[in-house]
């Protein structure tokens, strides 16, 4: 029976380039050689980056991943391992500019505070400042009654 292929685990990936690891094979200065100059003969690899110590490897590549996996296995390399789940940016917070207002009025208005200025300056802001986050309701203009 032939000997298992060392497992790479894809850490991260962004469209071109590719960070694996293969930690069963850390420090093993040898084989991460034979990693990148393996890679580097496979068509659509432009560079390959290998750090024994940490048993990484960045391929930077215009072919698909999955190309450079099975041809990596053909050349015995490395396999890559199936049904990893790449980790996922977290999604973008949506911030309402009249919140971050009313936060530097608040901060500002506790400013005021500090330096003694209570009247008016600081009762004034901090008014603002929860007019803006909500707290207080904001009397629109009045109404005619015609």
């Amino acid at each position: 029976m032939a000997d298992a292929l060392p497992l790479a685990t894809p850490v991260h990936a962004i469209p071109g380039r590719t960070r694996l690891r293969i930690e069963e094979r850390s420090g093993d200065r040898a084989f991460f050689a034979s990693i990148a100059t393996g890679l580097s003969a496979i068509r659509g690899v432009s560079h390959v980056d290998v750090r024994p110590l940490t048993g990484s490897i960045v391929v930077h590549h215009a072919a698909p991943l999955a190309r450079i996996g099975v041809a990596a296995e053909e050349a015995r390399l490395f396999a890559i391992a199936d049904s990893v789940s790449l980790p996922v940016a977290p999604p973008a917070v949506a911030i309402d500019p009249k919140i971050v207002v009313a936060l530097g009025l608040g901060l500002f208005s506790i400013w005021q505070l500090a330096q003694g200025r209570v009247l008016p300056p600081a009762m004034t802001i901090a008014w603002y400042a929860a007019a803006l986050a909500g707290i207080l309701p904001v009397a629109g203009p009045a109404e005619s009654t015609e």
